[in-house]
């Protein structure tokens, strides 16, 4: 059991975390009507999964953590935009977000792209597997607001919040989208093999985990005796 919780990354033991705080906010949300955000809390959930997925299906080293990264921009969203009221209360709370989970979404799809690319599966070149992840950011982006626009008619909300707030999104959206594509392509073209693991320290190294636990059988075994 010390061993298994001694590897486990503090990205991953994060992720958890807001993991945890969105199941236990998704009650909250369904009462508040925020049914858009509540269904994304389990999307959410869902598509931190697919990280693992790749690695175990493909054996792809993948360079960031992609698991932390998805649920971070939906914690964001969902508990401090929503549920916090940073949207209300900080005029640049929604750009940034709109940007950073763009970046995240674009991530995403280039990983997704290139793993098929990199096992053979589809045969594209960089530069046109780059603009695959701009084109498929930008089509997830109008999902977004079709789907806040369905929500608004159906239950009288507004999400979207006017038409000059949904085109900053959708503007916002492209701009995140080009940035992570670029990085992407640019990590992929420069890294060495040997430099794509997660930049990730697993909680043991962090709090000295293993010299504790050491320790601690020690001395209990110079009680025993």
């Amino acid at each position: 059991m010390y061993k298994s919780w001694r590897t486990v990354t503090v990205t991953t033991a994060l992720s958890w975390l807001m993991k945890l705080i969105l199941i236990g906010s998704f009650p909250y949300s369904v009462y508040k009507g925020d049914y858009l955000y509540s269904i994304a809390a389990v999307v959410a959930i869902a598509l931190s999964l697919t990280p693992s997925i790749i690695e175990r299906n493909y054996r792809v080293t993948l360079p960031f953590e992609l698991d932390f990264l998805i649920t971070l921009s939906i914690f964001a969203h969902i508990f401090f935009g929503e549920q916090m009221h940073f949207y209300e209360r900080f005029w640049l709370w929604d750009k940034i977000l709109h940007v950073y989970g763009s970046a995240v979404v674009s991530l995403l799809a280039f990983i997704l792209v290139y793993t098929f690319h990199s096992t053979g599966k589809l045969r594209l070149t960089l530069p046109f597997i780059g603009l695959f992840t701009i084109v498929f950011t930008l089509a997830v982006g109008g999902l977004w607001e079709i789907g806040e626009f369905t929500v608004d008619k159906l239950l009288g909300l507004n999400t979207q919040r006017g038409l000059d707030n949904t085109m900053w999104d959708i503007i916002n959206n492209l701009i995140g989208g080009t940035l992570a594509a670029l990085l992407g392509m640019l990590y992929v073209r420069y890294s060495h093999p040997d430099n794509r693991k997660r930049l990730a320290k697993p909680l043991g190294e962090v709090f000295n985990l293993n010299t504790r636990v050491e320790n601690a059988k020690r001395r209990l075994a110079k009680r025993k005796k």
